[in-house]
C-alpha cells in the first residue's frame, strides 16, 4: 500500500492517477476543492458551509466513538 510520502514522489502523468492506487485517499480539503463536489452541492442547493457545519458534526461524533473505544 502507498504512503502519502510515495505520492508526492511519484510523477503522474494526470493528477487524477494518484487515486487510483488501493488504500490511498484524497485529504478532505482536496475532496471539497473537486469541480464535481462544487457541481453536486450547487445542484442539490447545499452551501459550503452547510457541509462544513455536517463534517465537522461527524468529526465530533467519531472522535467521540473512538475514544470511548480506546478508554
Amino acid at each position: 500500500m502507498a504512503t502519502r510520502s510515495d505520492l508526492h514522489s511519484r510523477q503522474w502523468t494526470r493528477p487524477a492517477d494518484r487515486w487510483r492506487e488501493a488504500g490511498v485517499e484524497p485529504s478532505l480539503g482536496e475532496v471539497l476543492s473537486d469541480p464535481l463536489v462544487h457541481q453536486v452541492k450547487r445542484r442539490d442547493g447545499v452551501s459550503l458551509g452547510e457541509l462544513a457545519s455536517v463534517i465537522a458534526q461527524a468529526q465530533v461524533k467519531l472522535r467521540r466513538s473512538l475514544c470511548r473505544l480506546a478508554a
